[in-house]
């Protein structure tokens, strides 16, 4: 790639081109440092913004583990209420709670089909 300066002698010119071909290969390197630098930053960055995402994600999931801990601790009491009403309660009340029940899930089904069915005009009085 150099070129022989034909004032120069044989030791003057390959000094003087070695000294180029150095400088030349530290401004590369330079580049390529500058370069591997910047990938590491890159990666710096995904690291901690993983770490920040992992950390708030169990956070997430604790705060779930606390409510379905809340929510089973609140079945269960409903649970033996109602094993504790079952037992002393009498088959007349028994009866009327099955209707109501029965009942209320029929009304519920009933309204939410309607709901969900009924087809709004907009050019339609009231």
């Amino acid at each position: 790639m150099s070129r022989r300066n034909n004032n120069r002698t044989p030791n003057e010119s390959s000094s003087s081109t070695g000294a180029g071909e150095a400088f030349e290969l530290e401004q590369q390197n330079n580049r390529h440092l500058d370069l591997l630098a910047s990938k590491v930053s890159a990666l710096h960055s995904v690291t901690v913004n993983i770490h920040d995402d992992v950390f708030e994600q169990n956070r997430m999931l604790d705060g779930t583990s606390e409510t379905f801990g809340r929510f089973g601790n609140m079945f269960d009491r409903t649970r033996q209420q109602l094993t504790h009403t079952l037992a002393t309660a009498n088959s007349k009340f028994l009866c009327y709670l099955t209707m109501v029940l029965v009942f209320g899930v029929f009304s519920l089904y009933y309204i939410a089909k309607n709901l969900l069915t009924h087809d709004v005009d907009p050019y339609e009085l009231p």
